[in-house]
């Protein structure tokens, strides 16, 4: 098992997820081509992974069919949480720093073979992880492994701001349930100090703030355990941290703004303000909505 690749072990862990999600009177699994589509992976992928649970004794081939011979157990499932395979991380942090230095912006075209070249990545690597980024609407394929940036409507990003805020309204309700003695309580303080230091000196260390964007957001969803959400959240968490970097106007003061709003929410988590924190969430959140549709808007100018 310790040789098998991150997107191997999620895309395990989705299937036993279907598995357990047949109803009562089912035992046979989607088909090849629905699993692709469902869990946002090649064909060569699901047909490992179907041989996977073949040796396991939990499904067994019948002609086209994948008949389920038993339920999942734990002990069936990958630990995968915050283990990604140094591959998977360098393709995506290498495609991301596309887009975030305007290398890449809506109507480009960019191949495989030159992503695999220029990020030290195989082509697989690179497909499966295009494949599954595809799903956020901002890329589409394209004939002769070739893909396009997108850009995606007022309404697309309206959706998408609906479903974050109700997935980070609940997640950091959570959060404020949490003992006083959980760890969770000095991370934030230290993510506190460093949003004061970059604060300090905003006008040379702007560029900074991305970063720790997603790592307050990403530590306020962590203790969610909708598995669900946790999977459609990533997929909306970079729509809505990068795709205003494509729009490079009023950077600095957009930055200025939601790093203020960022320390007034962590403020008032480590003192465990909890009706300070809720109303300072959904004040940074309608923010966020607000520049999310201006870049929308200055995109389409």
């Amino acid at each position: 098992m310790s040789g098998k690749t991150y997107l191997f072990k999620q895309s395990i862990n989705q299937m036993l997820q279907h598995i357990s999600a047949l109803p009562a009177n089912q035992n046979i699994m989607a088909n090849d081509i629905e699993l692709t589509k469902l869990l946002s992976i090649s064909r060569t992928t699901v047909r490992a992974c179907v041989e996977h649970l073949c040796e396991q004794g939990i499904v067994e081939r019948d002609g086209a069919n994948k008949v389920v011979l038993r339920q999942p157990i734990e002990g069936d499932y990958f630990d995968i949480k915050d283990k990604n395979s140094t591959k998977d991380i360098q393709i995506e942090k290498y495609f991301l720093s596309l887009i975030n230095t305007g290398k890449l912006l809506p109507g480009d075209r960019f191949s495989e073979l030159s992503l695999a070249k220029n990020s030290n990545c195989t082509t697989i690597t690179v497909r499966e992880f295009l494949i599954k980024f595809s799903n956020n609407g901002l890329i589409e394929k394209i004939p002769r492994g070739r893909w396009k940036m997108v850009k995606f409507d007022e309404d697309f990003a309206r959706e998408l701001v609906s479903f974050r805020q109700m997935v980070e309204m609940r997640a950091i309700t959570e959060l404020l349930k949490l003992p006083k003695h959980d760890l969770v309580w000095q991370e934030l303080r230290d993510l506190l100090t460093a949003h004061e230091e970059v604060r300090d000196d905003i006008e040379n260390r702007y560029h900074e703030f991305p970063d720790l964007d997603k790592a307050l957001h990403y530590k306020i969803k962590q203790n969610s355990k909708n598995r669900f959400t946790n999977q459609f959240y990533d997929i909306v968490s970079f729509v809505c941290h990068y795709h205003y970097q494509w729009d490079k106007t009023g950077e600095l003061e957009r930055f200025t703004v939601a790093i203020n709003e960022h320390i007034e929410i962590l403020n008032n988590l480590v003192t465990h303000n909890t009706a300070g924190a809720i109303m300072s969430m959904e004040r940074h959140l309608q923010s966020a909505e607000t520049t999310l549709l201006r870049c929308v808007h200055g995109l389409e100018s």
